[in-house]
């Protein structure tokens, strides 16, 4: 469908379109570093399906993200190495990222569902030296660990333990949360993805730090001039997948807004309750996800108090009813985002 940019720009702060890229670039600096130093401004909300919560702001991940930055270089993790990341969405899932971007290494971040087939492809495919797990992912990587001779260290958080697993506390507990971020460049290697769910050869993509700039003006349009105030953003999207990436994590917090990370099945009713609780005013919704939804509640404005302001899809069409249901009952046009 066609978007209306009415109000967007194409610039982004600091940078316009015909601007040339920096020499020096990294990730982690832009996203979460430069926000740091404003210890009240909150970068992540979570919650996960037995009803625990966290808040953490800026400032606190990023000590956690130097902390870990500091193991990983204690465990021989070197600029360029590869640290793949089997987690779901979590705050360690995103402070792995900063950690691994600012150190210079290259993230594999890997969907928590592959097959051992096509987990151990992955890992032996990228050359990971260290993989961070948790209690779920452990059981799928641990007997694979013979047939992968490069992969040196795991780091398990929450209950994962086992032979050979080093536990995410105890270990950050010792690191100093001071770390000086390497000057990487524009070019340099920040993470590899691999597409589809096939065992051998699936799409494997390198991904430089400057392609966070060719992600912005889209993610800025498709969501009305992104950011506005009261903006907070939400999407169950995988955050080891390209949108869970580039049209979720990093462009949210390139501007620093806060996001809402969710651990856990969502059906049509969460998502509405998850809505309606942290005040989402923004969204990445998959097809699944917005049938589920319009299934849940034909009516959700009649049940839910809703904020929504902008809503963006992607994968596959959407369709006509579920558009017109969106701008009916809650007052927003769907946004499809194609890569």
């Amino acid at each position: 469908m066609e978007i209306d940019c009415q109000g967007c720009s194409d610039e982004v702060p600091g940078r316009t379109v015909d601007s040339p890229l920096p020499e020096h670039f990294n990730i982690a600096v832009d996203v979460c570093g430069r926000w740091a130093e404003d210890r009240s401004r909150f970068a992540l909300y979570y919650e996960d399906e037995e009803g625990f919560t966290s808040a953490h702001t800026f400032w606190d991940i990023q000590r956690e993200a130097n902390r870990l930055s500091n193991v990983l270089a204690a465990l021989g993790t070197l600029r360029g190495d590869r640290v793949a990341i089997l987690l779901p969405q979590c705050p360690e899932a995103a402070i792995a990222q900063i950690a691994i971007y600012q150190l210079g290494a290259v993230a594999v971040p890997l969907s928590q569902r592959l097959a051992p087939d096509a987990l151990a492809y992955r890992l032996g495919d990228s050359g990971a030296h260290l993989a961070i797990v948790d209690q779920t992912t452990q059981h799928g990587l641990l007997p694979l660990r013979q047939q992968l001779p490069e992969l040196r260290h795991v780091l398990g958080i929450g209950g994962a333990a086992g032979e050979g697993v080093r536990r995410w506390a105890e270990v950050l507990a010792h690191a100093s949360p001071r770390y000086t971020p390497a000057a990487t460049a524009a070019s340099d290697p920040a993470m590899i993805l691999y597409g589809g769910d096939t065992p051998r050869m699936p799409k494997r993509t390198l991904m430089a730090h400057c392609v966070l700039f060719g992600e912005l003006g889209g993610y800025v349009c498709a969501h009305d001039g992104f950011p506005q105030p009261r903006d907070l953003f939400w999407s169950p999207v995988d955050w080891a997948s390209p949108d869970g990436l580039w049209k979720v994590l990093l462009p949210t917090w390139h501007f620093g807004v806060p996001l809402l990370a969710y651990k856990g099945h969502v059906d049509g009713g969460r998502a509405f309750s998850l809505m309606e609780k942290y005040g989402v005013r923004n969204c990445f919704l998959p097809l699944t996800t917005l049938s589920r939804m319009m299934a849940a509640a034909p009516e959700p404005r009649a049940t839910y108090d809703l904020d929504l302001r902008t809503l963006t899809s992607g994968g596959e069409a959407v369709g006509q009813a579920v558009l017109q249901w969106a701008r009916e009952k809650l007052g927003v046009s769907i946004h499809e985002m194609f890569g």
